[in-house]
């Protein structure tokens, strides 16, 4: 019961975060400039919906974080990609974004998902293999890097940065939280100075921030319905990779079948953005064909 608390609530609080931060920014039509990113920034900040929006984030994170600490990777990563399937219907409700065929189609792979991984219970914890992490880690900001160049559209880099980085910073929590458990959590000098020089805590701070940072301008120049469903994939992607190549998490046929149809879901989504951007990419240059062959009248 509670690690259905505690995932579900977090994909409430993400989902109505995500919606708030959203509104927060384009209400105000707030928009990056990479030579002015402090300005980027301090218009944000000014947004009273987007604190709102980062608060009910705060608080799907106090809950996945508590999960994750508890439960393994394999298991609380599928069940967090509710999270899309919510942000689609609060963006229809709240910012007027359809939810069509291929949507419909998503959020019923992604239900049928979360059901299959609801009866694969895991019974072997995760084991700690630190070489693998940091190769791991490593893997995957090398890639998150080179989508800057491998793909033109801004949308698809900055949700790819965006997954990858919330993606690796639960990777790398997980090792954190076996670490603690195993230690024993104290409140002491030595203990203090023994997380402050864990390289893994800084890595985390690092990974967290950016990918916090490439939401806000994913939100600025992407679309909800695009940015979140893509970036949750990836952001689950990572974790579940990781928890097989890294902590060694089991994986029988009930898990398989429900990673395989939440990423179908995710893919529906993103596909179903892709769909619009080319009917209004057509529907633009309908419009100017017709504009130009207009004949100028009165001269």
């Amino acid at each position: 019961m509670l690690f259905f608390i505690l995932t579900l609530g977090a994909s409430v609080c993400f989902a109505f975060g995500n919606i708030l931060s959203k509104s927060g920014i384009t209400k105000f039509k707030i928009h990056p400039q990479v030579r002015h990113p402090f300005k980027f920034i301090a218009d944000i900040v000014k947004s009273g919906r987007w604190w709102l929006g980062v608060a009910c984030s705060a608080l799907g994170n106090a809950g996945s974080y508590t999960a994750m600490a508890l439960f393994n990777l394999s298991l609380v990563k599928p069940m967090l990609t509710l999270n899309p399937v919510l942000t689609a219907i609060f963006g229809h409700l709240f910012l007027k974004e359809k939810i069509d065929r291929t949507i419909s189609f998503a959020i019923v792979c992604i239900l049928g998902g979360l059901l299959c991984g609801a009866v694969s219970p895991d019974k072997i914890p995760a084991t700690q293999h630190t070489a693998e992490l940091w190769a791991f880690s490593l893997a995957i900001i090398v890639l998150a890097t080179l989508s800057k160049w491998f793909f033109k559209s801004k949308e698809v880099s900055d949700s790819i940065i965006m997954g990858a980085g919330y993606g690796l910073s639960d990777t790398l929590y997980k090792s954190l939280s076996i670490t603690a458990m195993a230690k024993g959590m104290t409140f002491s000098a030595g203990e203090a100075l023994f997380w402050i020089t864990d390289p893994r805590v800084w890595v985390f701070v690092v990974t967290y921030g950016i990918a916090f940072l490439y939401t806000q301008v994913a939100f600025s120049r992407g679309r909800a319905l695009f940015v979140i469903p893509l970036s949750a994939a990836i952001g689950s992607a990572v974790p579940i990779l990781a928890a097989k190549a890294v902590f060694q998490e089991p994986f029988p046929i009930e898990k398989v079948i429900c990673v395989t149809l939440i990423f179908a879901g995710s893919a529906l989504f993103v596909e179903s953005a892709a769909i619009d951007t080319r009917v209004i990419r057509t529907q633009i240059r309908c419009q100017l064909r017709l504009a130009m062959a207009e004949p100028i009248t009165g001269l």
